[in-house]
């Protein structure tokens, strides 16, 4: 099996499996729940703004911007397809 990394550390474009929302804040993790993205969800890396800025993921045809330290927090795996 894979090895989890960060979000924050997969090449822009690339798809990944979401593998645990275990490390994030409840209140991050119950919003991120009711937009449809769960562990096992199939996620890609739009956008990385400069300095800092806002990161956009795509998951379920839907895009979301998050922090660049909620996205360190996401545990991911990589997928082949």
């Amino acid at each position: 099996m894979a090895e989890c990394i960060s979000l924050l550390r997969t090449p822009l474009g690339q798809t990944v499996r979401l593998q645990s929302l275990a490390t994030l804040h409840p209140s991050l993790r119950r919003r991120l729940t009711d937009m449809g993205i769960n562990e096992g969800s199939i996620i890609r890396l739009k956008k990385i703004s400069l300095l800092g800025g806002p990161i956009v993921i795509e998951c379920n045809g839907q895009l979301v911007g998050l922090r660049q330290n909620q996205v360190k927090q996401l545990e991911v795996v990589p997928t082949w397809t």
